[in-house]
């Protein structure tokens, strides 16, 4: 299998991809803006992991991962949709370039870099966008990233269909509170949280199935069934 993965450089990404690299005949072209971490996963997985630096709040940075998409794989079995970026502020808070950042990262970049990557997909390819089943309540904590989580979960539907023909399937995946870096670089320490490790075997599993959604605990599921009751939620945090 060839893989492409986004935000792999931590978390679930990271996992993924050492998941992936534990099994036979399997190729993870990793995404990341961190070089050194890049580095460091590459000589732990070795041959099998090709570490590609990209900064995916740029639309100049998808087309760097195509452009070594192409050269180091030629063609893709599996696309992860996994970088993602938030600030904990009001929207009113946010400065400019944090909108255009956090909007690139997880909605246009997903959209792009899967348009362009379809092209070198084969029959029974799968392609994966990380979501949150935050899109079902305000994430008042959290705002901005949760309407464009909002976004990529409505394109992600028109999306399923639009492809389906080419027989490559979409899985989206909907996970809770996931104790990642996400909430550190937001200057915020997370209290509780769901392992990305058991993330990532779940999507793996969901991968393995041709799911077309998972939620990560199952039982969030309710939240898609009683969103419209649902009141605001405040991410458990805690400042440094």
């Amino acid at each position: 299998m060839k893989a492409v993965i986004t935000g792999a450089s931590s978390g679930i990404g990271r996992e993924l991809a050492k998941i992936l690299c534990g099994e036979r005949n399997n190729t993870v072209l990793g995404v990341g803006r961190d070089k050194t971490r890049l580095s460091l996963l590459a000589e732990e997985l070795r041959d099998c992991f090709i570490p590609v630096q990209a900064d995916l709040s740029r639309v100049e940075g998808v087309y760097v991962v195509f452009k070594a998409t192409r050269e180091y794989l030629g063609e893709v079995d599996l696309l992860v949709n996994n970088a993602g970026f938030g600030v904990y502020k009001k929207i009113i808070e946010h400065s400019v370039e944090e909108v255009v950042s956090l909007v690139n990262v997880n909605f246009i970049a997903p959209l792009i870099l899967t348009k362009e990557l379809l092209n070198l997909m084969r029959h029974g390819s799968v392609v994966v966008f990380v979501v949150t089943a935050g899109v079902y309540v305000l994430l008042e904590s959290l705002p901005l990233y949760g309407a464009s989580k909002v976004a990529l979960h409505y394109a992600v539907k028109a999306l399923r269909r639009e492809i389906r023909d080419r027989g490559v399937h979409v899985l989206a995946v909907y996970p809770g509170v996931v104790n990642t870096e996400f909430h550190i670089r937001a200057g915020y320490s997370l209290r509780g949280g769901l392992d990305p490790r058991r993330v990532a075997e779940e999507i793996i599993k969901a991968i393995e199935k041709k799911k077309s959604e998972v939620y990560i605990p199952r039982y969030l599921v309710t939240a898609k069934l009683l969103a419209p009751i649902l009141p605001g939620y405040k991410v458990p945090v805690k400042t440094r």
